[in-house]
């Protein structure tokens, strides 16, 4: 069988938030002619950041996430601001705000859909080295954050224990192995 792709039909907005629009887009699929709404969350691309200082520690965050009630182990990321054209401005911003950190270098690691089945963006990967703190943290009104320094040696054990468990994180680490072993 030959994958077709399906014609879209129409979209309806049905709420709009600061950073999203949910919308239901109707789409046809080439082998039945059905149609089918899909619920999608239209949003920006994302960024996230694996960050090393230079005794090979990763700056970490740990912040409060209202989906899961529960506090959670990640990296630094967020949304890439309208007017920044370039994700790694967007990255290296997202460090400095919610580590208080900077970077000596930030290279490109990879890039993923977060979930295409219902968001529309893609969050990019970067691996910034050489970070060393700068200043305090720079959070927004929604974010409560605590930074914590881990030894790269430690990540394995976290990962296994379940105490990193963000789908982004983890995928962000991939990359990061990948990347190394180039």
């Amino acid at each position: 069988m030959t994958l077709r792709e399906w014609q879209e039909l129409g979209e309806e907005r049905l709420a709009r938030h600061l950073v999203f629009d949910v919308v239901k887009s109707r789409r046809r699929s080439p082998r039945t002619g059905v149609e089918i709404g899909f619920f999608l969350v239209k949003t920006p691309d994302w960024v996230n950041v694996v960050a090393l200082t230079h005794d090979e520690h990763l700056v970490l965050v740990r912040q409060y996430r209202a989906g899961t009630r529960s506090f959670s182990l990640e990296i630094p990321g967020g949304l890439i601001d309208r007017h920044e054209t370039d994700p790694s401005q967007a990255a290296a911003r997202e460090l400095r705000e919610e580590t208080g950190y900077v970077a000596e270098r930030i290279v490109p690691i990879g890039t993923m859909t977060p979930n295409p089945a219902i968001f529309t963006n893609r969050c990019h990967t970067y691996l910034a080295t050489g970070c060393s703190r700068v200043g305090e943290l720079q959070m927004d009104s929604g974010e409560d954050i605590v930074v914590e320094l881990v030894h790269r040696s430690q990540l394995d054990d976290l990962v296994r224990r379940g105490a990193i468990d963000h789908a982004l994180v983890l995928a962000a680490f991939a990359f990061w192995r990948a990347h190394e072993q180039r």
